[in-house]
C-alpha cells in the first residue's frame, strides 16, 4: 500500500491494524516499569536526580499503557471484521463470551492458580498456616482483601471478563448516548468518582474504544486529522508540569500522585498522542512492519513478568552490587529489558516444544 499525502488514499483500516498489533509488546513492557519494587528501590536511599527519573518512567510515562489496553480490547470486542455496520445481538454476544472462555477465563484461572500454589507453599513454610476452600476461592478475586487477585497484574483481565459479561449494556447505552456517554465517563474518571464495582480506568477507556467501534468509527483516522504540532506541544507540557509537581522533592515513600487531574489529564492527551505517533511512523515509512513474534509474546510477558522482575531481576544484583545511585539506577533501567528477552525466549521456547499448553496458557495467542 502506498500511503500518500492525500489522506484519501490511506487504507485506514490496515494502518490502524498495524498500529494496534504494534503497540502491542511496548505497552507490556511499560507495564513491567510499573511494577518494579516500589519498596525495594525507595529502601535503597536514591538521590532525587534518580528517583525522578524513576517516577517519570514508571510513574508517568508508563501509565499510558492501561488505557491504551483497553481502548484496543473496547475496539475490537465490538468490531466487525466484515466491514459491515456494527450490530450486536444474543447470538454475537453469546459467541463473544464463548471465545473469552479461551482467551481471558482459562488462563486467568491458570496463572491465578499457579501463583496461588506458591503463595499457600510459601504461608505453610513460614507459619504452617493451611487456608480454607472458602478463602483460596477469594484469592482468585482478593488477595488479602485487596482489590487484586492472587497474581496481582490479572485485574486487568478480571476488569475485562466484567465487561464483557456487562457488553450488551455498555453496547446500549453507547449506541443511543453516543458522545454524551463517554464525556460522562471521563468526568468519572478524571475526577475519581468511585463507581464501585469497576475500576474508573476500566469502564472509561473501554468504553471510548468501544465508542469507535459501535459507531463505525477508525481511531487512527480521527486521531490523524488533530494537529500533530499543537497536540505533541500540549502533551510535553502537560507532561513537564505533572512531573514536577507530582515527583516529591526528597527521598520519601511516594505511591500515588497527588495531582490526579492534572496527572489523569496528561493520560487523555498522552494516549492520543501515542496513536497518533506510531500511526505517522506507519505512515511516514519509519515502521514498516509488525514483529509478530514479540506480539504474540506479549500475553506471556504479561503473565509471567511479576515472577521473573520482582523475585529476581529487581533484588538479585542487589545483593551482589554496591548500593549507590549508579548501581540503582543500572539495574532500574536493565531489569526489564532483561525480563523482556527472557520471556519471549521462554515463550518462543514453550511454544516450540508445547505448542497446545502454551496456546492455553496464553488464551491461543
Amino acid at each position: 500500500m502506498k500511503l500518500d499525502k492525500d489522506f484519501s488514499v490511506i487504507d485506514y483500516d490496515d494502518l490502524q491494524s498495524k498500529v494496534m498489533d504494534w503497540l502491542r509488546f511496548p505497552l507490556m513492557v511499560a507495564i513491567c516499569f510499573i511494577h518494579i519494587d516500589h519498596q525495594l528501590f525507595i529502601s535503597m536511599n536514591p538521590s532525587v536526580a534518580t528517583y525522578s527519573v524513576y517516577f517519570l518512567i514508571s510513574q508517568i510515562l508508563a501509565k499510558l499503557a492501561v488505557p491504551l489496553f483497553f481502548i484496543i480490547s473496547g475496539y475490537y470486542f465490538f468490531y466487525n471484521k466484515n466491514g459491515k455496520k456494527t450490530l450486536f445481538n444474543k447470538e454475537i454476544y453469546i459467541s463473544k463470551l464463548r471465545k473469552r472462555v479461551h482467551t481471558l477465563l482459562i488462563p486467568y484461572l491458570f496463572w491465578n492458580a499457579l501463583l496461588l500454589c506458591l503463595y499457600l507453599a510459601n504461608l505453610y513454610y513460614e507459619s504452617h498456616t493451611l487456608l480454607s476452600p472458602f478463602q483460596i476461592l477469594i484469592e482468585f478475586v482478593s488477595h488479602k482483601g485487596s482489590s487484586m487477585p492472587v497474581a496481582f497484574q490479572f485485574w486487568f483481565i478480571r476488569d475485562l471478563m466484567f465487561l464483557s459479561i456487562i457488553s450488551p449494556i455498555l453496547y446500549f447505552i453507547i449506541r443511543k448516548g453516543k458522545l454524551i456517554i463517554i464525556l460522562l465517563l471521563s468526568i468519572f474518571w478524571i475526577f475519581q468518582i468511585d463507581l464501585k464495582v469497576l475500576d474508573n480506568v476500566s469502564l472509561f477507556y473501554f468504553s471510548l474504544g468501544a465508542f469507535f467501534s459501535i459507531n463505525d468509527r477508525n481511531i487512527i483516522k480521527d486521531v490523524m486529522r488533530l494537529p500533530n504540532l499543537f497536540l505533541y506541544i500540549v502533551v510535553v507540557e502537560l507532561l513537564l508540569m505533572d512531573w514536577l509537581g507530582n515527583c516529591p522533592p526528597t527521598n520519601t515513600v511516594h505511591t500515588a500522585v497527588n495531582e490526579i487531574y492534572l496527572h489523569n489529564t496528561f493520560i487523555l492527551f498522552g494516549v492520543t498522542s501515542a496513536l497518533n505517533l506510531v500511526a505517522w511512523c506507519f505512515k511516514t515509512g519509519k515502521l514498516h512492519n509488525v514483529n509478530k513474534r514479540l506480539s504474540n509474546a506479549s500475553f506471556f510477558l504479561f503473565a509471567i513478568h511479576p515472577l521473573l522482575l520482582v523475585n529476581i531481576f529487581n533484588r538479585l544484583p542487589l545483593k551482589f552490587l554496591p548500593h549507590n545511585d549508579f548501581t540503582l539506577l543500572l539495574v532500574y533501567l536493565l531489569s526489564v529489558p532483561a525480563v523482556s528477552i527472557c520471556a519471549v525466549w521462554l515463550y518462543n521456547l514453550l511454544k516450540k516444544y508445547f505448542p497446545n499448553f502454551t496456546s492455553i496458557i496464553t488464551g491461543g495467542r
